[in-house]
């Protein structure tokens, strides 16, 4: 199930387009000429300051820098290169996805937490339906003993003796027969429970289920230009993370050096954000070579 319902969540990233901008194949910049940029003005619903876009942008320029030894870009606060990041719809939306996306995470949480509740129950279930045998076979027994007792004291000349032992089986089998009676009410109860755990599990498992179709219909995939370099600045205009914005600037600074887009989905400059490693991503050897650093 919680395979079942991941495979099921539509990946946004996919479809997520960069822009297709690029002019001369001739990288422009260097460390001896590197491209000076700053940050335009933040929109506040963004819930981003301007130090933390500085501190992103840096860490995108050093993705082109710690393979290559260069330094293509530099950020100066009174430089002409401007980033822009765009607050609209497509912004919007990916706030929106991520926020369903996390209680769709909150939700299977709960179901996991109950199933594994469900589970716990079961495995008790199976060792008190095993220790309930047990002590039916050992009631069983005496009972039979008791019985084969009576026989002989029916059958024998000297009955004192045998009534009083039969006496104390009688005592002990009564004995036996409650703490068996409560085993069975115990495990009675067990399964009672066993069977309202089982049916909140599937009520929240359909729920589940209910819930990423919902969010698949809402969140269809869809083509969204994330960022786009128009020759003089660029342009951001959706992000999912702190990570996504990160490598959707390295991409646009890749096309601000003048390279184009690859066909290498593991690549910077593949125009989709999707087999990467935002986390930490390095320069792959068809982006090196673009930049003419690899055979």
């Amino acid at each position: 199930m919680l395979a079942t319902c991941f495979f099921m969540l539509l990946s946004p990233s996919a479809l997520a387009k960069v822009s297709s901008s690029s002019a001369s194949p001739q990288i422009r910049y260097s460390t001896e000429n590197p491209l000076r940029y700053r940050i335009a003005e933040l929109d506040p619903r963004l819930n981003l300051n301007k130090q933390q876009v500085i501190e992103l942008s840096q860490q995108a320029a050093a993705i082109w820098s710690k393979d290559t030894g260069q330094n293509y870009f530099v950020y100066d606060p009174s430089a002409t290169f401007v980033i822009n990041l765009v607050f609209d719809q497509r912004q919007i939306r990916s706030i929106k996805r991520a926020e369903n996306l996390h209680q769709l995470e909150k939700q299977q949480q709960i179901w996991l937490d109950q199933n594994q509740q469900l589970q716990i129950l079961k495995q008790q279930l199976r060792y008190a339906d095993t220790q309930l045998e047990l002590q039916k076979t050992e009631y069983q027994a005496q009972a039979k003993s008791y019985q084969t007792a009576i026989e002989q004291l029916n059958a024998a000349h000297s009955k004192k003796t045998l009534a009083k032992k039969l006496q104390k089986q009688q005592h002990a089998l009564e004995s036996q027969s409650q703490l068996l009676q409560a085993r069975i009410y115990d495990y009675n109860l067990k399964v009672q429970q066993l069977q309202k755990q089982s049916e909140k599990s599937n009520q929240l498992r359909q729920q589940l289920v209910q819930s990423v179709d919902e969010f698949n219909q809402t969140f269809k995939p869809q083509v969204l230009h994330k960022g786009q370099f128009d020759g003089k600045q660029i342009f951001i205009y959706e992000f999912s993370s702190l990570d996504d914005l990160r490598l959707t600037l390295a991409h646009e600074f890749g096309h601000a050096l003048g390279l184009k887009h690859t066909q290498d989905p593991k690549s910077l400059m593949y125009p989709r954000i999707k087999e990467q490693d935002a986390k930490d991503f390095q320069l792959t050897n068809t982006d090196l070579k673009l930049l003419g650093l690899a055979d």
